[in-house]
Formats: C-alpha cells, structure tokens, sequence
C-alpha cells in the first residue's frame, strides 16, 4: 500500500481463534487501510485456542500481510492429563467460589510456574523472529501488543529495548486486577513477580491503550505514561440482513450469548420471573407463561443452570453451545430483551464486556445487572440502550420486566439508542489511526 504506515501488531488471539478476543485486532486489522495504516500481524501458529470459529478467516482482508511463528503451550500438554479441568480453566468455566481441588491445583501450577501466563515460551522466539523482520522491513516505527495474555507485551518491551522501536500496549482486560488472579492462590513473591511486569510494561510502553474508561484511569495513576482509552465495538458490516426472529410465533425472548459463570449469574432476575409468573393471574400477565423464553447461548455455568430451576424457570430455558460469531449475532437479534449481567464485587467496576457494544447495534432493550459502580451504566444512559440494575435488585428487575412485557405485547418494546455510532469498529478505528499517526510524527520530529 503505497505511502501507508506500515506497523506490526503482536496478538495471540487471531482466527480461526474464536470469542470477544479475536475480534478488537480482526477488526482494526480490517479497516486501518482506510485511514492510511497498513497493518503486519504476528500471531502464533498452531495455538492451542479454547475456542475456534473458522468463519472468522473469511473476515481477514485477503492482502493483508500475515506472519506466524509455531508455539509451545503447556495447557496441550495438562490437557491430556485433566481434559475436563483444563477445558474449564481455558474457557473460563472455574467455579472461583467453590472450585474442585483438581482445579485448585492446575491454577495455582499456573500462578507459580508460569508467570505472567503459560503462552510465556513464545516470548523470546518470538521477539527473535520480528527482529529479523525489522531487519528486513526498517519501514515498520511502530509495534503494538495487546493482551491477554499479557505476555504478548514482554514481545513489545524486549523490541523497543534491543531496536529502540516505539511501542504501544493494548490491554483488553487489566493484568493483576482481572478477576480470576485471586484463583491463582498467589504466594507473595509471585504476586510481587506479576505486579513489578505489570508495572514495567506500564512505565515503559510508549502509549497504554485500554478499553475500560476505569482500568484508563487506574493506569494513569501508576504511570507517566499516556494512557488513551478505545473501547470496544460493533461492526455494521456484521449486522444487515440479520432476521430478528426466525420462528413464526414471536417470544418474549430474553436473551444472553456468551459465557454466564457462576459469579454473574443474575439471581435477581430468576427472582423477578419467579414473582411474575405467581402474580400472573392478572389480566396483564396471562398469556405471560406462554411467551416467556430464557435462551442462553454458549458456555453456561451448572450452579446457573440449577439456580434457574430452582426457581421454577426449567422450562422456559433453552440452551445452545457456543455459535460462530455470526451465529452468536443471529441470537442476539432474536432476543426482544438482551441479558448483560457481570460480578457483583468491587473489582468488577472497570469491566465493558465486549457483547455491551454488539448488543448496542441492536433495536432491543439491554437489561444489564451488576455492581453498584460500574463502567457500563454510563455507557447505557448515554446512548438510552437499555437499563442498569445492581445485582440484588430484584425489585426493580421485577418492575422493568413488568413494563417490557406491556409493551412487548403492544409491539412497542425497543430501546430509544441514540450516539451509538461512536462504537461503531470503523470510527473506533479511525482514532487508533490518529493516535498511531500520531506517535509515528513524533519519530520522524525527534530521530534516534
């Protein structure tokens, strides 16, 4: 691409990878052309992904420049041994609160012995095979990591101190704050070892990108360094011609994709359909039974199975595996109401999960439960997507369920989204142009 800025973008997670973690760089990937960048990626061969969706290869630009180096991970090796614990683990399925000893022990081997992460070995390989590319191609001023696995950034740091290269970290989740760093059953020298990388890479890395306006915040108050926030997104492309029910009979469908562990399941809101359906003797409310249908797609936690028919809503929940991306997106267009539900505790206030922004892209309300403060609510009252609730509130779930089902039944249940538009990949994109724009012109005015 003729007089574009040629960066390389270090990632684990590339298709047929599927999940939220695939998509961010898929999509920058797809239209930072368009803003005058020509994007390398550098991605590991024959990765051991916890899920796959091969229809994503069909969104990689066909010229876009592709490398890849083979990787060792020793979850292919665990997983001989404990299949059903290493799945768990990989997806994101450990039950933190009460998990197995079998459990217990593979996250704390992971805590102690593979700092920051087991995908650590592709590190220096890694960063040898990219020397050598720069090498070859000077014209690349800018590499860009991003994270999980937070080791990816050790690529990035080790670049910018052997070549002197500029560097931007892109953490799609916090590092020592991520909530699943508690299973880890952390001695004190290796919570000191995860905390001093973390912080080398915040004080290092040229640029901090994050996708949390929280986790911005935390950042910048433990380093000198900018740190810029761009969250995460929809693309448009992925939304035309998406049928929004596919049944001739229309459900008061409520649902959720993607994985619902333990520590989300919404109780309030199996409490509020509980009272509902006893209170549904009303003139408003009895055809309630017959319209009502849970679905929820991908990875569901058992205790959240057993929490729903222990309260009576069994038979109105329908289950289906993980889905392709766009499968997952055909789910999320049959729901008249989109389920967001995250942890009720303190260190869950930064997280935006990815599904927020696609949820976005719809005309259905978002009915979104989780902890008192959170960085989601701003983002529902700004753009009027839908409704916050802490988790507990059972009444106020109740009342709002109460409301959508009125106007489900008068064919007026959507939400009134308005400045969506500013989550939309290609305009997310073109801010991540100006910033490596940006950071490229300060190259080119102050030369090594």
């Amino acid at each position: 691409m003729s007089g574009a800025l040629k960066v390389l973008i270090v990632t684990y997670y590339w298709p047929p990878a599927g999940g939220p973690g695939v998509q961010r760089w898929l999509k920058f990937a797809r239209y930072l052309k368009e803003f005058g960048i020509d994007p390398v990626i550098f991605c590991p061969k024959g990765a051991n992904y916890p899920v796959l969706d091969p229809l994503l290869l069909s969104d990689v630009p066909s010229d876009l420049e592709i490398l890849q180096l083979p990787i060792f991970e020793p979850a292919k090796i665990l997983s001989h041994f404990a299949p059903k614990s290493s799945k768990s683990i990989s997806t994101g399925m450990v039950n933190t609160k009460n998990p197995g000893l079998l459990e217990r022990l593979m996250m704390t081997i992971r805590g102690h012995l593979f700092i920051p992460d087991p995908r650590k070995y592709w590190v220096k390989p890694a960063v040898g095979h990219i020397e050598q590319y720069l090498e070859q191609y000077p014209e690349v001023k800018l590499v860009i990591t991003t994270g999980p696995p937070h080791s990816v950034h050790l690529i990035g740091q080790r670049l910018q101190q052997s070549r002197g290269i500029k560097w931007m970290a892109d953490f799609r989740d916090p590092w020592t704050e991520i909530y699943y760093h508690k299973s880890l059953n952390l001695m004190q020298w290796a919570k000191r070892r995860h905390l001093r990388l973390e912080q080398g890479v915040l004080e290092s890395a040229d640029r901090i990108l994050t996708t949390s306006p929280t986790t911005a915040a935390a950042f910048q108050s433990r380093t000198p360094r900018t740190v810029s926030l761009i969250t995460n997104g929809y693309d448009a492309q992925d939304f035309k011609d998406i049928p929004k029910q596919d049944t001739e009979v229309v459900k008061f469908r409520i649902t959720h994709v993607g994985t619902l562990m333990t520590p989300r399941n919404p109780l309030a809101l199996w409490q509020a359909l509980a009272r509902i359906l006893e209170q549904q003797s009303t003139e408003d409310f009895q055809t309630f039974k017959d319209d009502l249908v849970i679905e929820l797609t991908g990875n569901v936690a058992p205790e959240v199975i057993e929490s729903i028919n222990s309260h009576g809503l069994g038979k109105f929940l329908v289950l289906a595996p993980n889905r392709s991306h766009k499968e997952a997106i055909q789910a999320m267009a049959r729901g008249e109401v989109l389920l967001l539900t995250e942890r009720d505790e303190a260190d869950a206030h930064h997280i935006v999960p990815a599904k927020l922004f696609e949820y976005l892209a719809l005309s259905a309300p978002i009915l979104a439960l989780g902890p008192a403060q959170s960085a989601i609510a701003p983002i529902l009252n700004s753009t009027q997507a839908g409704v916050y609730f802490v988790q507990g509130d059972q009444d106020g779930v109740a009342h709002y369920l109460s409301e959508a089902y009125r106007a489900f039944k008068t064919n007026s249940l959507k939400n009134n989204r308005a400045q969506c538009s500013a989550y939309e990949r290609r305009n997310l994109t073109q801010q991540l142009a100006i910033l490596i724009k940006e950071m490229i012109a300060q190259i080119n005015l102050h030369p090594a």
